[in-house]
């Protein structure tokens, strides 16, 4: 019994070790895939890529909109920015015809205040808030930092999500890098960022102190 107790322990700490940080917000290179893999791109100078802005590990079903900052240590040539749904097609963002989730930025190309047309589902896992088209043209290391939008609706908090059903319900947004990393949130041609784990209030210690 105590060694099945034990085992017990060991898998449950483990668990929430693992445990992604609720509502991040970060960059990432692959629609599908969001994940610390897709958190650095290495570009072709000159030749134009796709970052997909995303908050994963959600508390929401649907967001109605986002806001946040963002910054490169090095000039970034934006091209163009869309919604979730957008594509691109001979040089700008267009939406599917018919339904679409569309996306308008009240802000600038590193300011978005971010309103949808229909909330976004994010089966309270994760969504894609946006598109933007970019283009590099060195080839050295940049950093990618995100902040708060500029006015903020959380006076300064973070980047926000609002909740698609209840506008009224805004919620703060952590970054993928988790609190103490400046807001970094991508890189290009460099290593990314590691999304951080759950800090757990008993240590292995502690729990070998109760056999």
């Amino acid at each position: 019994m105590k060694r099945l107790m034990t085992m017990a322990l060991v898998v449950l700490m483990a668990g929430t070790a693992f445990a992604q940080l609720e509502n991040s917000m970060g960059v990432f290179f692959d629609e599908e895939m969001l994940t610390q893999e897709n958190t650095n791109f290495d570009p072709e100078p000159g030749v134009d890529f796709t970052m997909y802005l995303a908050v994963i590990n959600t508390t929401l079903n649907f967001v109605g909109g986002y806001e946040c900052s963002l910054a490169a240590t090095d000039d970034l040539i934006v091209l163009g920015w869309g919604g979730p749904d957008a594509f691109w097609e001979e040089g700008a963002y267009a939406y599917p015809d018919g339904f679409s989730y569309g996306g308008f930025n009240f802000g600038d190309n590193f300011n978005h205040l971010v309103g949808y047309s229909f909330p976004v589902p994010t089966g309270g896992v994760s969504a894609v808030l946006s598109k933007m088209r970019v283009m590099y043209m060195g080839s050295s290391t940049v950093e990618l930092t995100m902040g708060p939008s500029e006015p903020s609706s959380v006076g300064g908090a973070g980047p926000a999500i609002a909740n698609g059903i209840d506008p009224d319900d805004l919620v703060v947004c952590t970054y993928t890098s988790g609190p103490d990393l400046g807001g970094l949130v991508g890189t290009l041609n460099g290593a990314g960022i590691e999304f951080p784990v759950a800090t757990e209030t008993q240590s292995w210690s502690n729990v070998k102190s109760l056999f």
